[in-house]
């Protein structure tokens, strides 16, 4: 769960995404492009159906938080926006709203909600430009909108309050939607439940009855076994992260199962406290219980707020000793 939780934190804010190679979308518009004021009406409506795992973000709440500045200082290093753009995500950015597909490898397409600065941002992107890591930040166009990248991942800024991210694949599908007059809500009932939740901090969900988790995963979390969808929501108050989720199996007794192998997960964590000690990282896991009710198992977990920050820094450090990927060619 922590790293499923961690992996859809970073997804909202940093645009991390698979780097790989990009397919070419053809888009066929006849002047039925969406308008500003319907772009800025239904973000959801500019999410591609078929998403594999969806997830709302506050990011208010989230930089907030006790762990939100290591987050924002993460955010804003990996982010594809260079400096001269003025762009603070901890003032500017309200609130964000994700997918994931499965088109070939791990695509992502987000809706950023807050304040941006078109020509601020198109000034800045000039090609000279880089972001902090020092990766340049390529301007392109696309279905007649500016698309920033730098590297694999991007954003494109719709109006003031609506802007696009992700990899390039998963922003130009939602591109071509706008450009189309074809955008409308698509998500299935599922994914719609998940991201339709109140006044909650975040919430995030997959379909794992028609995308199974790897056999890897599923030896590693045996309570993912049998799974069909999984949803979760949580808040950011002590100890550092609160996490209410659950699990569908596909009858009573699997469910059973699953809740009890839920609880069994919290002694495997603990073996890990000497390893997780030598690096300087505390405990994470200060709470995890479970029960089985009917065909759903129901859990609620708490993560340690400077665990999680140290956690941020580790994987922060990973991402930047992965080997870069080579640019890849931008279809116009």
């Amino acid at each position: 769960m922590m790293r499923r939780l961690v992996v859809a934190a970073l997804a909202a804010l940093t645009v991390a995404a698979c780097a790989k190679k990009e397919d070419v979308i053809v888009h066929t518009a006849q002047g039925k492009e969406k308008t500003t004021v319907e772009i800025d009406s239904d973000p959801l409506a500019l999410l591609p159906g078929g998403a594999i795992t969806v997830g709302v973000l506050d990011t208010e709440a989230l930089f907030a938080s006790q762990f939100g500045d290591k987050l924002l200082e993460v955010a804003k290093r990996r982010a594809p926006v260079p400096d001269a753009a003025g762009y603070d995500p901890k003032r500017d950015l309200k609130k964000a709203y994700f997918g994931v597909y499965s088109m070939q490898g791990a695509d992502v397409a987000g809706v950023a909600l807050g304040t941006f600065d078109p020509q601020k941002i198109e000034a800045a992107a000039d090609g000279v430009q880089k972001t902090p890591q020092g990766v340049p930040v390529t301007k392109t166009t696309y279905a007649g909108r500016a698309l920033y990248t730098a590297e694999s991942v991007g954003f494109t800024v719709l109006t003031t309050r609506t802007a696009l991210f992700g990899n390039q694949t998963g922003i130009r599908r939602s591109l071509d939607r706008i450009k189309d007059g074809t955008a409308k809500r698509e998500l299935l009932p599922w994914a719609n439940k998940v991201l339709a939740q109140q006044n909650v901090p975040f919430a995030f969900g997959s379909n794992l009855k028609d995308n199974p988790v790897p056999n890897a995963l599923r030896s590693r979390l045996p309570f993912l076994d049998g799974v069909e969808t999984l949803s979760v929501i949580g808040n950011f108050a002590s100890p550092g992260v609160n996490l209410a989720g659950t699990l569908v199996y596909p009858d009573e007794a699997t469910a059973k199962v699953g809740a009890g192998k839920v609880e069994e997960t919290k002694a495997m964590l603990a073996t890990y406290t000497p390893f997780l000690a030598l690096l300087g990282i505390p405990q994470p896991v200060r709470k995890l219980e479970a029960e089985a009710v009917g065909k759903e198992g129901h859990f609620v977990a708490g993560i340690d707020a400077v665990a999680f920050s140290a956690l941020l820094a580790r994987l922060d450090d990973l991402i930047g000793s992965l080997p870069k990927a080579p640019p890849q060619p931008v279809s116009q």
